[in-house]
Formats: structure tokens, sequence, C-alpha cells
């Protein structure tokens, strides 16, 4: 099976990554082929907030790296690798990677210090020597659904997209709700493997704990449309049930390997095609949009194009991250403009890493500006008047979304 899913990702990068419209597509399934290649597994926490994520994971590798409070932490995704000795860095979404030292971590992913993400942090990646990760596995842990912070939320949502096996996280304390249900049934779409652990188990009696147990699993089995699940009655707080749990999830790390995977790049693959057909939608809906409103939005980039251009003129030092951060700003446009994804790779940029002089500055943000409109001009057919250009880009887009469903198709 892995490879036929591997081919059938090789096969659907080739043909995104040949059409202008689905860089951003190409991109995620270029990732897709790397993990089944290498043989990455990411194992992410996910919940509602105030399930005691943090203090788990804590427990699971065994460290005290990351901050835990009585309010709602987490505000930006954490990583933790395996390290010889610990370490951390900040990737911010602009590209730049700054080590931090782990007294001041909770200045980048608590709520409190970095409140609604403000300082536009992407991830925090930690290495730690921690033997459940010896072997390979990234840990992730997550934001909390369904607090105050929207913005945790939707950090949340976006990660569960990543992740290949995932540690759900109930609590004792707390009937499954609503919330938790339905950000359940979206990440089920994504991941291959779940553990269903169910926090705080040393603050009820062992009557109680049953009864809850019971009631849990015969409502996720139908949640999750099966008749089993692995399931763990763990406390963060004393460390109980967690030795079982994590043994289960590197047994199957170690056994299961493949399958785990297979079934996260088959349901990420999907996904990605579903993305993919969508964006064309989007294409053709702006290619039919009448001139007078493609003449207004075009003159919207324009206008923006000429002001990035005029910035960077006036800009002194700094200028990868800068070129990064104009990236971000052009796709932004275009997605508030068209409704469209326009994907670029950000750079990213280690400490010292600054090479770059203005006149190539200048000359990146004047080609990013001058290939961004061309492109547009290009894919949307703005202004075009040759018939046989806009029947040859039309069959395109139609044959591609043929052979984007056969593959999608193929995989059902």
């Amino acid at each position: 099976m892995k490879d036929r899913i591997l081919e059938q990702a090789e096969k659907a990068y080739q043909l995104l990554s040949g059409d202008e419209a689905c860089r951003g597509q190409a991109s995620h399934v270029r990732e897709i082929v790397e993990k089944l290649k290498n043989q990455d597994i990411t194992v992410a926490v996910l919940g509602q907030f105030k399930r005691g994520k943090s203090r788990l994971s804590n427990t699971i590798l065994d460290s005290d790296a990351l901050p835990v409070g009585i309010v709602p932490i987490t505000s930006a995704v954490t990583k933790v690798v395996y390290g010889k000795k610990p370490e951390a860095e900040v990737h911010y979404q602009n590209g730049v990677v700054e080590p931090v030292p782990f007294e001041k971590l909770s200045s980048f992913i608590s709520e409190q210090e970095n409140a609604d993400n403000r300082l536009g942090v992407s991830s925090v990646v930690l290495r730690v020597p921690s033997k459940f990760l010896k072997n390979g596995l990234t840990f992730v842990d997550t934001p909390g659904v369904g607090s105050f912070h929207k913005n945790n939320t939707e950090t949340a949502y976006q990660y569960m997209k990543e992740s290949d096996a995932v540690i759900f996280l109930l609590s004792v304390d707390s009937p499954i709700n609503q919330i938790e249900i339905d950000f359940l049934r979206n990440t089920r779409e994504f991941a291959g493997k779940f553990y269903f652990a169910v926090n705080k188990v040393d603050v009820v009696e062992e009557g109680e704990l049953k009864e809850y147990m019971d009631y849990c699993r015969s409502l996720l089995c139908r949640l999750m449309e099966t008749e089993q699940i692995s399931m763990f009655a763990v406390s963060a707080k004393t460390g109980q049930g967690v030795e079982e749990l994590k043994k289960a999830i590197l047994r199957d790390c170690k056994k299961s390997a493949d399958e785990i995977l297979e079934s996260s790049a088959e349901k990420k693959l999907k996904d990605t095609i579903d993305s993919a057909l969508r964006q064309l939608d989007f294409y053709w809906k702006a290619m039919n949009m009448e001139y007078k409103e493609l003449d207004a939005r075009f003159e919207e980039i324009s206008k923006t194009v000429e002001e990035i251009k005029a910035e960077a003129e006036e800009a002194d030092g700094l200028y990868e991250v800068r070129l990064n951060e104009i990236k971000l700003r052009l796709s932004e446009k275009v997605k508030e403009l068209f409704g469209m994804e326009f994907h670029y790779d950000i750079e990213s940029l280690p400490p010292g890493i600054v090479t770059m002089g203005k006149g190539d500055f200048i000359r990146q943000t004047e080609n990013l500006c001058g290939t961004l409109k061309e492109t547009l001009d290009r894919i949307l057919l703005y202004r075009e008047e040759n018939a046989y250009t806009v029947v040859r880009r039309i069959n395109n887009i139609n044959k591609l979304s043929r052979q984007l469903r056969k593959i999608k198709s193929e995989l059902s």
C-alpha cells in the first residue's frame, strides 16, 4: 500500500507543480512525499483548552520544558525533537530563527506574554534528551481549542492537518462537549492513529472513573465509527497511566509505522487535492469576473506593488527578512482580492545569515512584484483577447481537475 500511496502522491505533485495556480498545493504534496520516504512520524497532543496538554507533554517527555499554568498557556505550536542537550529556538512567520534560553520560552508560547501570537511566531522547536523521542519521533504540543483566544483555536485546527498520530486529551472533571466533538470530527480526517487520554483521574474515585471511561469509550467509538479505540486513564500531575500510553505509542510507531504514515498520507493527499480543486474553482470564478471588477482589483494589486517598491528603496538592513515579509504581504493581498492562495516559499533565516546587499534586495523585490503581476495576468487571462489562449487555459484547467479527481477516486 505504501508504494501505491507514494506513487499517487508523486503523480499529484507532478500535476500540481505544472500549474501556476496550484503552487501551494504542490508544496503540501511534496511534504507528504518526503514524509513517506523518510518515515517521519509526528505525534501531536490535541484537545480543548485547560485539559492539561502541556503538563501531559512534559510528563511524557520526562521534562519540564513546556510552561504550564492555571490559565490558557500555549499560544503557538511547540515541536519537540530529540537532542543530546536541551536547546530551544523560535521560528517566526517571516523566516527568522532565533535561539532562546528555556527560561524565556513563555515569552513566545504563553498566551499571557504573547497574546494572540502578536509576535508572529510560526512555531517553537525544542531539543531535549528524551528517550521517548530517541528513534526520530516529532512530538507536538498545540494550543487548546474553545478558549476566548480565537487565534489559539485557529492554530490548533491548522496544525491538526500536520499530525500523523494524535493524543486526543479529555478530562475526567468535564463531560465531552460539542467543541471537543467538532474538533475530533475534523481531526479524524487527517491523522492515521488516535490515542484517547482521559486526564486528571487522580481526583475521582475508582467507581466514578470506570463509569466515566465506559461513557467516553461508547461515545468515542460512535464518533470514530469503530468498535475499538485506544484509551488511557492518566494523570499528568502524578504520572498515573502515562507509562502505558508511552509504551503503546512507541510500540505502534515501531511495528505499525508504515500503516500510520500511509493512512495519514492518504487522508492528507485527499484534502490537498480537494484544496487544489477549490483553488481551480476560485481561478475559474475570477476569470469570469466583469472587466470593471477585475480592473479595480488589478488596480489595487498595482497600488500595493508600487507601495512595496517605494518602501524597498527606503529600507535599511535586514534585507532577507524584509524580502520574506514582502512575500507574505503579496500572498495576503492576492487572498484578500481574489480569494486565492498564491504560494511563496519562505526562506529560513538562522541567526547571522545576513548577506544580501541593498541592490540585490531591490532587484529581488522588483522581480517578485513584476512576476506576481505577470502571473496573475497569465492565470486570470486579464484582458486576454486571443480566443485560442482562452480556450487552451480553460481546457488545461478542466484537464487538471479531471486528473486530480481520478487520483482521489483511486485513493478511496
